[in-house]
């Protein structure tokens, strides 16, 4: 058995390797600068010793006060003065036992050992500590919380002086120094703090390729947990709302296939009102995206009935395909035992607050909904995340006091900024930012941006996008499945042509068309539609000049598809070159046109002329061309949903459906012979085969976009 000195040994040890890992970053994660800045201080009076050494624990004395150290490390000890969690003593207490400890003689540790040693330990946690740690509830919200994530863009994992694993949403940051799960050191506080330390380790485990293991079926039918929640539910409002979840699912089936049974040319106010209230059902059993489609759906039929223009019931058709696949998928993975919330979505008006976000101005511009709503939407670059997030501020159209122009140079949003024209071309820095999952950020007045200037290195901050087939292919694989989720700041993007083309604007059209050319001379159309809002960006556009264009300018543009292509629509340029006192962002939205000397216009027009001419572009590409076996098959199924499916024409329609089939299996779109049709009700295989024409018209207009 091992004696008492060989468990002090073990101990000391134990935090010796730990404190080793701590930097201040570190220490900062596991209190504030706050209380770091004082710890400091309180040590340039005096220093923490060490009075105890027992089997489990190192005490230390701090002055007045006693600090008891474990093999937790510092984020487990405890003080004896009356603060609760991690003070300034305790600070002050590890702080000088990494001195004594550095002091002493001890073998030398490279860099590379002390990472490896930590590798090694956060894999090495297994399946049972884990669980026996957050508990079988905390281990199976880990684990979704972790399959749900993309390893690519929502986890950040670094090791220098400690391992460091980051998270997107919500925002923080885990610093692992060695020892026990506990030891871990989390940037923000959260109830259950068990649970994201769990998901800290299974994600570094995944990360790292190792398969993490799935939690244990529950023995009886309950609930999945509620993910999206930072505080226990108890099991019997769990199982309410995960039977609650399963009648809404089965009621909103039925009312879709009624539909189609009675035909869309025959719907009634019934119909609409139970629209409506299974939407309020689903908000409640916080499906919010079945919800927002519930809502869509009801307006829709509201409109039909009211005999709007705007009304169309092959749009109907496919939102009612949309939001039957969506209760498909969700009856999936209930069978599963897991909801990803990429299909049960989340609340809008989320937000998260983060600690600091270092931003770069790219530009602002003004707009109108289709909903009546007008606002004002700034664009950064975050330095911190490497991605878009935006800040909008917006009212209803016609509201007294509130004009998006005038908003640009008015004060805010946030304390420490003048106006959103303060920001354009400058590094923010924002404390107590809040964001959301979309990349949103709050315009709450708690929110401080402290605003720096960013001398002549702005562009080289930016990750500007030359080949424009990676850009489009990219983009296009973004919107493949009909299930994914919006993820409007990945359609933002900076563009670095090779040749901007000459801006020509479409009277008949009203629309603005400039195209830029990337280094294999392959074309991009910026568009831009006219209105009172984008006047002055057409404006401005029309009035570049080759010598503000020259080689290295970027600009900053959010892509979307139309006819069959993916097209930008303008915000800002990047200048290649400017003066030390001159904005690099050339805001196209609001600011003015560089007043030129008639010399200078006339050299303009010149170097124009002699410059060399891109190749005389194709006309724009349109849809790609479908199948004709596919466009009939649609046809039918739109004409089958118009005038309903019961009694005597259902047998005729299954049969016209398994002939459209054969035509399409034939052709090599087989996806629709795998459904079993004679299994299942024909309005059910009425939707789910108009889905799979959905998706195949998507993955060939999007297989259209990468042809040269």
């Amino acid at each position: 058995m091992a004696g008492q000195g060989d468990f002090v040994s073990s101990i000391r040890t134990q935090l010796q390797a730990q404190l080793a890992c701590f930097d201040d970053d570190a220490f900062i994660a596991l209190a504030n600068k706050g209380l770091l800045r004082r710890a400091h201080k309180d040590l340039e009076q005096q220093t923490a010793t060490i009075i105890e050494e027992l089997p489990d624990a190192l005490v230390m004395a701090f002055g007045d006060f006693r600090i008891r150290l474990t093999a937790a490390g510092p984020a487990q000890a405890k003080c004896s003065c009356p603060a609760a969690g991690v003070c300034q003593h305790i600070l002050a207490a590890a702080i000088s036992l990494q001195k004594i400890e550095s002091a002493l003689p001890q073998p030398a540790v490279a860099h590379d050992d002390r990472v490896i040693k930590l590798h090694d330990a956060l894999i090495g946690f297994s399946h049972q500590q884990l669980v026996q740690y957050a508990g079988k509830a905390g281990y199976q919200w880990a684990w979704q919380f972790v399959l749900d994530l993309d390893l690519e863009t929502d986890v950040q994992i670094s090791a220098e002086q400690h391992v460091a694993i980051r998270f997107n949403h919500p925002r923080m940051t885990f610093r692992y120094m060695g020892g026990e799960l506990a030891s871990l050191v989390a940037d923000t506080a959260v109830p259950q703090m068990a649970k994201y330390h769990v998901a800290a380790v299974l994600a570094y485990q995944r990360a790292q390729g190792v398969e993490i293991a799935a939690p244990e079926p529950s023995k009886s039918k309950q609930a999945p947990l509620e993910l999206g929640l930072e505080h226990s539910v108890p099991e019997t409002l769990q199982a309410n709302q995960y039977f609650s979840r399963e009648r809404l699912r089965l009621s909103v089936r039925q009312l879709l296939e009624e539909c189609i049974a009675l035909g869309l040319s025959h719907i009634s106010r019934g119909i609409y009102e139970r629209y409506a209230t299974l939407a309020v059902w689903a908000q409640g059993a916080e499906y919010y995206r079945l919800a927002m489609l519930l809502r869509r759906l009801a307006d829709h039929v509201d409109l039909l009935l009211e005999r709007a223009g705007s009304a169309d019931e092959h749009r109907l058709f496919d939102e009612m395909t949309i939001a039957f696949a969506l209760v498909k998928a969700l009856d999936d993975a209930a069978i599963r035992g897991v909801e990803p919330k990429s299909l049960v979505g989340q609340a809008r008006s989320r937000y998260e607050t983060i600690g600091e976000l270092n931003l770069l101005g790219l530009g602002a511009s003004t707009w109108r909904s289709a909903s009546g709503y007008v606002g004002l939407t700034m664009l950064f670059w975050s330095t911190t995340d490497q991605a878009f997030v935006a800040c909008t501020d917006a009212r209803p159209e016609g509201q007294k006091g509130f004009n998006p122009v005038a908003r640009y140079k008015n004060p805010g949003p946030w304390t420490g900024l003048s106006s959103p024209l303060q920001s354009t071309g400058k590094r923010l820095v924002l404390r107590g930012a809040q964001l959301n999952t979309t990349g949103r950020l709050s315009s709450a007045e708690s929110t401080s941006a402290l605003v720096q200037g960013v001398g002549s290195n702005f562009a080289q901050q930016l990750k500007p996008v030359q080949n424009w087939s990676f850009l489009i292919q990219e983009q296009s694989a973004l919107r493949r499945s009909l299930l994914a989720e919006p993820q409007p700041m990945k359609d933002w993007t900076v563009l670095m042509p090779t040749v901007f083309g000459k801006a020509q604007f479409d009277s008949a059209r009203q629309l603005l068309r400039w195209p830029l050319f990337d280094d294999n001379n392959q074309q991009l159309d910026i568009e831009l539609e006219y209105s009172e809002h984008t006047a002055h960006a057409i404006n401005r556009i029309e009035q570049l000049t080759a010598a503000q264009l020259v080689a290295g300018t970027m600009l900053v543009a959010r892509l979307r598809s139309a006819a069959g292509k993916v097209v930008g629509e303008p915000l800002s340029l990047v200048k290649a070159k400017y003066e030390a006192d001159e904005n690099p962002i050339d805001a196209l939205y609001f600011d003015s046109a560089p007043v030129q000397s008639s010399t200078a216009k006339w050299l303009s027009k010149l170097s124009q002329i002699v410059a060399a001419k891109p190749t005389i572009s194709a006309p724009p590409k349109q849809s790609a061309q479908l199948p004709r076996s596919l466009t009939a098959l649609r046809d039918f199924l739109r004409r089958q949903a118009e005038r309903g499916i019961t009694g005597e024409s259902t047998e005729q329609s299954l049969q016209q459906l398994i002939h459209h089939i054969a035509a399409n299996n034939a052709t090599g779109l087989s996806l629709f012979s795998r459904l079993e049709i004679s299994k299942i009700a024909v309005q059910a295989a009425v939707l789910q085969i108009n889905y799979l024409c959905l998706q195949y018209e998507r993955l060939l207009d999007s297989t259209a976009d990468f042809e040269d």
